[in-house]
């Protein structure tokens, strides 16, 4: 364009690619390239050689086509076969890890599920051969009649009843009541400690009671689940010759006991199906989860407080509706 002559001298010399200009009549001007050149092509692949044909020089210096040739095209097929296998390889290594891990994510409830499944079978096992266990002990002692045998069956078959009580609580969705009544919960609360009473003097454990009349508009059956399970529990964790206070007064029930306790990190905990804070005695791990339901079911505020080996304190408000 400044109308200086063109200088080969000074054109650039590539190691990777060779190039040639040519004239309007297809005439090198100058060329690295031997090989004669088919400018009806825009490229083409000849002797393991890449020919690309350029128009675009439109005859400025007298260039009408600029060729470039790159040579060894097998190697370099090679090398970019390489090259895409190896990548291939990597992204399916990549997505086989990213695979595994999402389906170890969606498996993990189902996973989860199924070891709860069977420890419930186990513990559910283990809590009805007790009571069975000991009615048909009584059933086969030739002092049937005896008070102790009388006691001893009817905590057996109270065990039992409350036991298939709370499987239809949780399995049968019988808790769903839509007329709840205004009860008088100390009659109700009274006559449920008569079993307790029995229960905690088999294990030498001191229950006392101090109820007022307290009225509050509930199922009576999800009423006595509620208590019963929360007295039930205060019994199990219990040692012997412990103590267990039951307290309801100012629309509050309190329920105390001085048994091994809950660890701080595990209280959030408690509430939840399947979960058991402690091995150390049997049990379905559905209890709480059922006092928890209720409570939510009748807007009943509930609190505990825990210390391990010193005790724990149940909590429930019962507001006026």
């Amino acid at each position: 364009m400044k109308n200086i002559p063109l200088e080969f001298a000074s054109l650039p010399i590539s190691k990777k690619l060779k190039f040639g200009l040519y004239s309007y009549e297809q005439k090198p001007i100058y060329t690295q390239i031997k090989e004669k050149i088919d400018f009806s092509k825009q490229s083409y692949i000849a002797n393991n050689s890449l020919f690309y044909i350029d128009h675009g020089a439109a005859g400025h210096l007298g260039v009408s086509y600029v060729v470039v040739k790159k040579s060894n095209l097998k190697s370099k097929s090679k090398i970019l076969l390489k090259n895409i296998i190896l990548t291939a390889l990597f992204a399916y290594l990549i997505i086989a890890l990213i695979g595994y891990y999402l389906a170890k994510l969606f498996i993990y409830p189902i996973q989860s599920q199924r070891e709860k499944l069977n420890i419930f079978i186990k513990n559910a096992t283990h809590e009805l051969n007790t009571p069975v266990s000991a009615l048909l002990l009584c059933v086969n002692l030739n002092n049937f009649f005896t008070q102790n045998n009388k006691n001893l069956i009817k905590i057996s078959a109270k065990k039992i009843s409350n036991l298939y009580k709370d499987l239809s609580y949780i399995t049968l969705e019988k808790h769903k009541n839509e007329n709840p009544k205004n009860l008088e919960l100390s009659n109700i609360l009274q006559k449920e400690l008569h079993y307790h009473t029995i229960l905690a003097q088999k294990k030498k454990i001191n229950l006392t009671s101090t109820l007022e009349e307290t009225f509050f508009k509930i199922d009576e059956e999800d009423f006595i689940r509620l208590t019963n399970n929360l007295i039930t529990n205060a019994i199990k964790y219990t040692k012997r010759y412990g103590h267990i206070k039951i307290i309801l007064k100012n629309h509050s029930l309190y329920i105390e006991d001085d048994g091994i306790g809950i660890d701080k990190d595990k209280l959030d905990k408690i509430f939840k199906r399947y979960y058991r804070a402690t091995d150390e005695v049997g049990g379905f791990g559905i209890g709480l989860d059922i006092v928890y339901s209720i409570c939510k079911t009748y807007k009943i505020e509930i609190n505990v407080n825990s210390k391990r080996d010193e005790g724990t304190l149940f909590v429930l408000n019962f507001f006026r509706s």
